[in-house]
């Protein structure tokens, strides 16, 4: 790509979860809009701007992951997290090349940034490149000059929403099987009551749950689960 060495860009992309996957991440009811329109990015190879806030531990770093790995191998997509540049340099020459941008912890980038961003989502208009950014703070809370403030404005907002009451078990549920754990539901319930409920809390659980499990030989039952739940919460 032009301009562009793989040294450079490897540079950028560190933090990227090459492992990461759309259908590994549980959607809440009230973010089916987003989910549509990530698809509609993926699917139909729309040129899509998004803005993504949410609370720490929602999973927007994992969520970012899963669409760069989850699109078409012929298209050119780069991870950055703003809030690991900090050396006065021109990080996004020639990114237009790109065909889909994430950009991680706007709200955590350097000022030296600003106008970098501003000039890349002004450089986007007049390419093909899609723009996913995202924010653990709303944009009103995000400190940057008025002209970028306008820019990020009109750009489609998402939050991702807290997972609620039920759907701390449909999330536990859906997660399970996903690392080959088959849990009984009374076992789901328990757990659901006990833990955070955010997205990487919940998936962090389970990971800890399965290594309780093999390292004890037990069954997921809700008895397991209760002495895993001793020990892990103290």
């Amino acid at each position: 790509m032009k301009n562009i060495t793989s040294k450079r860009q490897l540079f950028l992309d560190f933090g990227r979860d090459y492992d990461a996957s759309l259908s590994n991440f549980f959607f809440s009811k009230a973010d089916q809009v987003l989910k549509n329109e990530i698809l509609a990015v993926l699917q139909f190879q729309k040129k899509k701007d998004l803005f993504i806030t949410g609370g720490n531990s929602s999973g927007k770093t994992f969520l970012l992951n899963s669409i760069l790995n989850d699109a078409e191998i012929s298209k050119k997509t780069i991870y950055v997290d703003l809030s690991k540049l900090t050396q006065n340099q021109d990080y996004f020459k020639d990114f237009e090349t790109f065909d889909l941008i994430c950009l991680d912890n706007i709200d955590l980038m350097h000022a030296n940034l600003e106008i970098q961003l501003f000039n890349l989502i002004n450089d986007s208009r007049t390419s093909e490149a899609s723009l996913i950014l995202a924010s653990s703070q709303p944009l009103n809370l995000i400190k940057v000059f008025p002209d970028l403030f306008s820019r990020l404005k009109e750009i489609n907002f998402f939050k991702l929403n807290p997972i609620d009451g039920d759907e701390a078990n449909e999330c536990l549920a859906f997660l399970a099987p996903k690392i080959g754990l088959h849990i009984e539901h009374d076992a789901l319930d328990l757990i659901s009551k006990k833990i955070r409920r955010d997205f990487k809390s919940i998936k962090k659980a389970l990971i800890e749950f399965d290594k309780f499990l093999y390292s004890e030989k037990k069954q997921p039952t809700k008895m397991s689960a209760a002495s895993f739940l001793k020990n892990y919460l103290s």
